[in-house]
C-alpha cells in the first residue's frame, strides 16, 4: 500500500501564507464593506430622522455640530441657518434635538458581532418573558440613579428595554402585517438574541439657548426583524426615550404629534380592561397598526390608527407617560461573508 507523500516544509510555508492572504484579503473587503455599509446608513438614517423630525412638526432644525438636515445626494450635509430656535414643550423640543441629531458612531464590537451568541451568550429572552408573563411591564418611576442620572429622571430597566425593543417589538410588527391571520387578538413572539445598552446624550450651552434638550439614547443589537418573509437579520436599532407632558395643555400637544387622530376608544378599552396590570404598552407597529400589550402571550391588534414614527409608549393610571421610539434601523455586517471557505 502506498503511504500519501508528506508535504515538504517549503510546501506547508506556502500553503499557510497563501491562507494567509486570503484571510488578509476577506479582511480587508469586510472593512472596506462596512466602511462603505456605515456611510451608506449613516446618510439613509440622517435622511429618515429628519424627515421624520418635520412629520413631528419640526420644520427648522438647529444648525449646531453634530446636528444637520436630510443629506444631498451626493452625501454633503446641509447646513441649517443659525437663527431659528427649537420651540414647543419639552417632549417636542427632546425629539426635535434626538432626531435632528447624526447617527452615533458605532462599535466595530457592534458593527461585526451584533447580537452574535459571543456578546449576549444563550441568552434569548427567556427570563424577560417569564418576568412579563408573571409581573407585566416595570412602572415609571424618578429616580437618581443610572442614565437616567438627574432629579426627578424616570429610572429605566434597562433589560426590559431591551426585550421589549429586540424582541417583542420586531416580531409584533412583523405578526401585524400577516394578512392570513384574520383574528386581532394574536399571539405574542419575543425570542431571539438581543444587547443593548443607554446613553445620556448631553448638548452644550449654545445647542440649549436654542432650545434643544438633552437626551436618553437606547442602543439594541439584535437578530430578530421586523420584515416578512426574513424572520432573523442581524441589526442595530437606536431609540430615543422622552417622557410625555402631563399637564393637559402639553399632554394633549404632545399626543397629537405622535398620534394625530388621537387613541381610538376600543384601543382605550383594551389599555384599561386588566386592572391588576396598571402598566400597558401601546406598541406603534406601522402601517397605521397599533398593538396593546400587557405582557402576557397574547396582544391586540387595531387598524387604521396614524402615526408618524415607530415604537412603544408606556400607559399608566390611563395616560401615556412615555414614549421609546425608533430613531435608526441600520444593518451589522455578516463578517462570515468575507473569510475564505
Amino acid at each position: 500500500m502506498k503511504l500519501p507523500g508528506i508535504p515538504s516544509r517549503d510546501a506547508l510555508t506556502a500553503q499557510a501564507r497563501g491562507l494567509a492572504e486570503q484571510a488578509a484579503s476577506g479582511a480587508a473587503k469586510a472593512a472596506d464593506t462596512m466602511s462603505r455599509a456605515a456611510a451608506d446608513t449613516g446618510r439613509a438614517a440622517t435622511r429618515t430622522a429628519a424627515q421624520t423630525s418635520q412629520r413631528l412638526g419640526v420644520d427648522r432644525l438647529p444648525g449646531l455640530p453634530g446636528l444637520s438636515r436630510p443629506a444631498k445626494d451626493d452625501g454633503a450635509p446641509i447646513d441649517v441657518d443659525a437663527g431659528p430656535q427649537i420651540t414647543g414643550t419639552p417632549f417636542a423640543r427632546t425629539l426635535a434635538t434626538a432626531f435632528a441629531a447624526r447617527p452615533h458612531t458605532r462599535s466595530a464590537r457592534s458593527l461585526l458581532l451584533g447580537a452574535d451568541f459571543l456578546r449576549t451568550g444563550l441568552r434569548l429572552g427567556g427570563r424577560e418573558r417569564k418576568q412579563l408573563k408573571s409581573h407585566g411591564f416595570v412602572p415609571e418611576t424618578a429616580g437618581t440613579t443610572g442614565v437616567s442620572g438627574a432629579p426627578g429622571v424616570p429610572d429605566l430597566d434597562v433589560a426590559e428595554l431591551i426585550h421589549v425593543h429586540g424582541r417583542r417589538l420586531p416580531n409584533l410588527m412583523r405578526n401585524a402585517s400577516h394578512r392570513v391571520i384574520k383574528r386581532d387578538v394574536r399571539a405574542v413572539t419575543d425570542h431571539g438574541s438581543a444587547t443593548g445598552s443607554l446613553h445620556r446624550i448631553g448638548v452644550s450651552e449654545q445647542e440649549q439657548a436654542r432650545g434643544a434638550m438633552g437626551w436618553t439614547r437606547l442602543c439594541v443589537d439584535t437578530d430578530q426583524t421586523d420584515r416578512l418573509p426574513v424572520l432573523s437579520e442581524d441589526h442595530h436599532l437606536d431609540v430615543v426615550i422622552a417622557s410625555v407632558g402631563q399637564e393637559p395643555g402639553e399632554y394633549a400637544s404632545d399626543m397629537a404629534g405622535l398620534l394625530p387622530q388621537g387613541i381610538p376608544a376600543e384601543a382605550w378599552q383594551a389599555l384599561t380592561a386588566d386592572p391588576p396590570r396598571p402598566v400597558m404598552r401601546l406598541h406603534l407597529l406601522g402601517q397605521d397598526r397599533i398593538g396593546v400589550d400587557a405582557g402576557g402571550d397574547t396582544y391586540t391588534l387595531f387598524r387604521n390608527v396614524p402615526h408618524t414614527v415607530r415604537g412603544s409608549l408606556l400607559v399608566m393610571g390611563n395616560r401615556v407617560r412615555r414614549a421609546e421610539l425608533w430613531l435608526a434601523d441600520r444593518a451589522n455586517i455578516d463578517i462570515l461573508e468575507w473569510l475564505p471557505v
